[in-house]
């Protein structure tokens, strides 16, 4: 399990390069790419999909999905961060090999943003 530090209200993105045959290509028709955040201890995870908009793809094989501040500035203990890439009729389903862990620092200088 990889683990990551950060404070809360951070941004940070997390980064997908598909690359199924070692050279980076797009998702196939029909596919999607999926993030899914799970406080520890929590069974339901906050999701965040490619087909629904939430995941950029900036370039050829790149999946990009960036924590906003309000969300990060919700984020409590350890977050289980899963991925998944898997094709609309389950034909095809791959998980990521290795979880991450976000170990999250709560921050008190948050509220002390001046921001629109």
């Amino acid at each position: 399990m990889i683990r990551k530090q950060i404070i809360a209200g951070d941004t940070f993105p997390i980064i997908y390069m598909h690359k199924p045959n070692g050279v980076l290509e797009d998702l196939p028709a029909g596919y999607d790419y999926i993030i899914g955040l799970r406080p520890e201890g929590s069974e339901r995870p906050m999701v965040f999909s490619y087909q629904d908009g939430d995941i950029a793809n900036p370039e050829t094989g790149v999946y990009r999905w960036e924590c906003p501040h309000e969300l990060s500035k919700t984020l409590k203990g350890n977050i289980i961060v899963e991925m998944v890439i898997y094709s609309r009729d389950a034909s095809f389903v791959k998980h990521s090999n290795e979880s991450v862990v976000l170990e999250v620092t709560p921050s008190f200088m948050n509220e002390e943003l001046d921001y629109e």
